[in-house]
């Protein structure tokens, strides 16, 4: 890694190849894997701001991808966002994880298309399926009523569902949500009841892990922060759910400003 390049996020999340700089959810990325491995379909939820994109796209897929699960195994990854379309989106994201072409129209054919269309795996493969920001799925089939009454927007969960209940194919599904749309998932058949079984709240940091946060990307591009800063970084933290993408944003413009220091060569 270039030294000295800015290693923290600011207002925008943590993706898959920041995954070496993202630090202070151990516990959390330990707890999702495990739920995974109980359960084929996960939520994990949060307010606003409290790092459930970050928590799934830089912690646990590196984890899954890497084998660190010896029930799920080694993990595909198929990441999407369902603003602009979710089947097409589905279709091209899986694809692009299984190096082969998988159309809307496969996974559609029937209600267990999905499973159809990604099977066989290699053995001791597993493919998760992320739907990130997965509110949107929301808006998109109100805007869509007038013109498919919200059918590509229900076979998208139906398909998820089915996948996620059958125990032929490894097929994992994580969505990450705004815990505030909870209650809109009762739109969909099937859904709050897949969720009541799968369900991860994302909890604040603790003292501790924001201060991992904070030191230790720095210490992985070879800078360091004064104790005393580090310190009053953590006091101004309040009981606002919301402090961690401002503490993101705050240390991302001091490193700008320059207020970290490189150490030394050894």
């Amino acid at each position: 890694m270039e030294r000295l390049t800015n290693p923290f996020r600011g207002l925008l999340p943590f993706e898959r190849e920041h995954a070496a700089l993202f630090f202070g959810r151990d516990k959390e990325i330990e707890d999702v894997i495990s739920l995974l491995e109980s359960r084929r379909l996960l939520a994990v939820t949060g307010v606003s701001g409290s790092g459930k994109s970050s928590l799934v796209l830089a912690g646990v897929i590196p984890m899954l991808e890497a084998g660190q699960s010896e029930l799920v195994g080694c993990a595909r990854v198929a990441i999407l966002k369902p603003r602009g379309g979710p089947l097409a989106e589905l279709s091209r994201r899986l694809s692009q994880a299984l190096d082969r072409n998988i159309t809307a129209e496969a996974l559609t054919s029937t209600t267990y298309g999905l499973v159809d269309a990604v099977k066989p795996l290699p053995p001791g493969e597993s493919l998760l399926i992320v739907v990130d920001q997965f509110e949107e799925i929301f808006p998109f089939r109100r805007d869509r009523l007038d013109t498919d009454g919200g059918s590509e927007a229900d076979r998208f969960i139906t398909i998820l569902l089915r996948a996620a209940q059958q125990n032929v194919v490894p097929i994992y599904v994580v969505l990450t949500m705004r815990s505030d749309y909870l209650g809109s998932c009762a739109i969909f058949r099937g859904l709050p009841e897949a969720l009541n079984g799968g369900h991860y709240l994302v909890p604040r940091m603790t003292r501790h892990q924001l201060q991992d946060a904070i030191e230790s990307p720095l210490g992985v591009i070879g800078a360091s922060i004064h104790p005393g800063v580090v310190q009053k970084l953590l006091n101004g933290c309040d009981d606002e759910p919301d402090h961690l993408p401002v503490l993101q944003h705050l240390l991302r413009r001091m490193f700008e400003d320059g207020s970290f220091t490189e150490r030394p060569a050894q």
